[in-house]
């Protein structure tokens, strides 16, 4: 008997994965462990190509891969990425969908030529968007174009941190 994964069998699956039919295994050790219970964020996708929103998922269908992706019709945060380096952080109380398709379409912003990849967390609750926005953004210090800024209290570095981290910069960059 053939091992499986999921409810299909192993060369199936592989067949289907090649073709771009089936469902991608990308090995994430997240996916093995038990879901906790969520109370701000309910779900989220990982490193999705922006490419998505232009192509079908069976050519000659209408409607891109993006539109048939369910966590896409709810509310919440998203951050784009140039290859894997966070660009942008961004929230929507509507339609993830929409706001994504705006910038993967959208020719006025500087910034809709420049990601090609995203991630994005389904936060049902609009009240906690701007928080978990505020989160993601105050941890991701690279995100250069966002002009929001996080309403998160900030944590002030002691006077010998601060030293530290100076004489750490002069040997890494030797002035």
């Amino acid at each position: 008997m053939k091992q499986t994964k999921g409810s299909k069998p192993v060369a199936v699956e592989d067949d289907l994965e090649e073709k771009g039919l089936g469902e991608v295994d990308d090995d994430d050790p997240e996916e093995s462990q038990e879901p906790v219970q969520n109370d701000i964020v309910s779900k989220f996708i990982r490193m999705l190509p922006r490419a998505i929103f232009d192509f079908p998922e069976i050519e000659g269908q209408k409607g891109s891969i993006a539109s048939k992706i369910r966590e896409l019709r709810e509310p919440g945060v998203y951050i784009l990425y140039r290859d894997d380096v966070p660009f942008y952080v961004g929230k929507t109380e509507g339609k993830l969908f929409d706001r994504l398709w705006s910038h993967a379409n959208g020719v006025s912003s500087t910034r809709s030529y420049f990601w090609n990849y995203f991630s994005a967390f389904i936060v049902k609750n609009r009240s906690n968007l701007a928080e978990v926005e505020a989160i993601l953004i105050s941890a991701m210090p690279s995100v250069i174009t966002n002009a929001a800024r996080p309403k998160l209290q900030k944590m002030r570095k002691g006077i010998s941190t601060i030293k530290l981290m100076r004489e750490m910069r002069k040997k890494t960059f030797r002035y």
